[in-house]
């Protein structure tokens, strides 16, 4: 019995240490399942007159901030068995080691690019980004698609919502076009909605980091200021005669506080406006 407990172990174990790392263009690779897990460390991209197949079961676990960008031919050949999955490094159904829980917009999603040819997803499940797909070429083909949590939205065609539900199969064919709402094939506007989109990438990591980094010191300066306040303002432990009976240390000590306090408090100011206000352009950057 031990045995096998020790033999399943080691399956395990090997099982789970099967990865790949993938960045830049996938046309050059097999996407199987014997890949399983395939770890976006960067955007992916299957560039203009290259193509890439994804066979069934694979599964794709993108990191924050990455995305697959086509502008060549993308097949997705799931099953309804064995799925294609898009989702988030975080997402614990796929990543066993995952430490944390996976959100909408933790990864970007996928972008078809105008300049794309035959793009056909079949079977496949795609959660937890920004924008899911986003299509700037009418000619997409989608059969049993699920999108689940996504931030901004599930699917667009030419920045064109589309009516696709949480969790329920979606499919539209390239030759059905009467379910797409108000299509504009506008290059100039497409050209220029993929650039914002770089841009609204930098914004977003450059807010968060100012954001996250000014949170820290504001909230130390915050502490300070108020163990400060608390002293020179409303007595604290050393407004007690019995404990400090010598007057002068009692007004030393008051003095310094004071002191601490107006020297803490611009800082905390500063810091605290930087850290909300670069948060608050990181919220408002996923509007876009």
């Amino acid at each position: 019995m031990e045995k096998l407990v020790f033999l399943l172990i080691g399956i395990l174990s090997t099982l789970s240490a099967a990865e790949t790392h993938i960045t830049g263009d996938i046309t050059g690779m097999p996407l199987e399942p014997s890949g399983n897990p395939y770890i976006v460390e960067q955007d992916i991209h299957i560039p203009n007159g290259k193509k890439a197949i994804i066979k069934e079961g694979c599964v794709f676990l993108f990191k924050p901030f990455t995305g697959l960008l086509v502008q060549g031919v993308l097949l997705v050949e799931g099953t309804q068995s064995n799925p294609v999955v898009f989702t988030a490094i975080n997402d614990g159904e796929y990543n066993l080691q995952s430490e944390q829980l996976p959100n909408p917009f933790d990864w970007n999603g996928i972008l078809i690019s105008r300049e794309s040819s035959s793009v056909i997803f079949k079977n496949f499940k795609l959660q937890f980004s920004v924008y899911g797909i986003k299509s700037q070429n009418s000619a997409i083909q989608i059969e049993n698609g699920l999108f689940k949590q996504n931030g901004q939205f599930h699917f667009t065609i030419n920045d064109q919502i589309q009516y696709v539900q949480d969790n329920i199969p979606f499919s539209i064919n390239i030759t059905d076009l009467t379910k797409v709402k108000n299509i504009s094939d506008n290059p100039v506007t497409q050209v220029k909605n993929e650039k914002v989109s770089n841009g609204i990438k930098v914004f977003r990591f450059v807010s968060l980091t100012v954001g996250a980094g000014c949170a820290v010191p504001a909230l130390i300066c915050g502490v300070r200021s108020l163990v400060s306040w608390n002293v020179f303002k409303n007595g604290g432990p050393y407004d007690d005669p019995e404990r400090y009976p010598d007057p002068d240390k009692r007004t030393k000590i008051y003095n310094e506080n004071r002191d601490d306090f107006f020297k803490s408090l611009p800082p905390t100011i500063v810091f605290s406006s930087i850290a909300v206000a670069g948060l608050t352009c990181f919220g408002i950057s996923f509007a876009f």
